[in-house]
């Protein structure tokens, strides 16, 4: 009995120091674990977390920013009209009249005359016997440079009396800028009454858009007479070299 009371009391033994041995490892391994935290710091840090992941927003919308200005830059500008010089330009004033294709040149006019001050009597469907009618009470007070745009809304057998009106208020003075027509079928009619009057008033100069407007077809729809943007930018650049080529300085 005392023998086999020993032997229990031996196991039990052994298997407490077992225990103790067990246990101080598992507190000698967390110890190193703390000292090395202390020393080294944790593997991650949650600042650097938030400070990494804002850096892909700011760059975004600094992106979203130059987007928007490489945008901006590749906006079309309206076309260009090459306006006489400013130093010692003309300043005589201009007179434009006429039909729908003299309103939509006054911008491209304006622009391109400078110092020369422009006034307009324009009205879109406006016919030469109109005009006529409008002009004779102010004709002989008005600007001494007119720039004419009629004939597109007219009969060909009466616009060769309403044009030779035209050229009498004008008078023989009066440097005269007048486009020839370009239309379906009766455009012949009307251009030749203006090349005939511009043979006996050497002050009358024709613009020639006939053959112009028929070099461009793309700035028309169908048998439309008015032109796109870029058809009225250049009818306006044409009215502004025929006044300075043939009306110069002088008023």
């Amino acid at each position: 009995m005392d023998h086999a009371r020993h032997r229990a009391e031996r196991r039990a033994a052994a298997g407490w120091v077992a225990i103790g041995v067990g246990a101080g490892a598992l507190l000698g391994a967390a110890a190193v674990l703390a000292a090395w935290v202390v020393v080294a710091g944790p593997p991650w840090s949650p600042d650097e977390q938030v400070t990494t992941a804002a850096q892909p927003t700011a760059s975004l919308r600094h992106d979203a920013r130059s987007s928007r200005s490489d945008r901006a830059q590749l906006t079309t500008s309206p076309p260009q009209i090459d306006a006489a010089p400013s130093s010692g330009a003309p300043t005589t004033p201009v007179q434009l009249l006429g039909d729908s294709l003299a309103v939509g040149i006054v911008p491209y006019l304006d622009a391109g005359l400078g110092n020369r001050p422009l006034t307009t009597d324009v009205a879109e469907g406006r016919g030469t016997a109109t005009m006529v009618s409008l002009l004779s009470p102010y004709a002989a007070t008005s600007a001494l440079t007119w720039v004419v745009s009629l004939g597109t809304n007219d009969n060909p057998e009466e616009f060769p009396d309403q044009a030779a009106a035209v050229m009498g208020l004008a008078g023989p003075n009066r440097c005269v800028i007048w486009f020839d027509v370009w239309r379906v079928d009766t455009d012949d009619w009307i251009n030749a009454t203006l090349e005939q009057l511009a043979a006996v008033n050497p002050n009358l100069h024709v613009v020639p858009w006939h053959n112009v407007a028929a070099a461009h077809p793309e700035w028309f729809s169908g048998t439309d007479v008015h032109p796109s943007t870029a058809g009225y930018a250049v009818r306006g650049q044409l009215a502004v070299d025929a006044v300075n080529r043939e009306c110069g300085t002088s008023p």
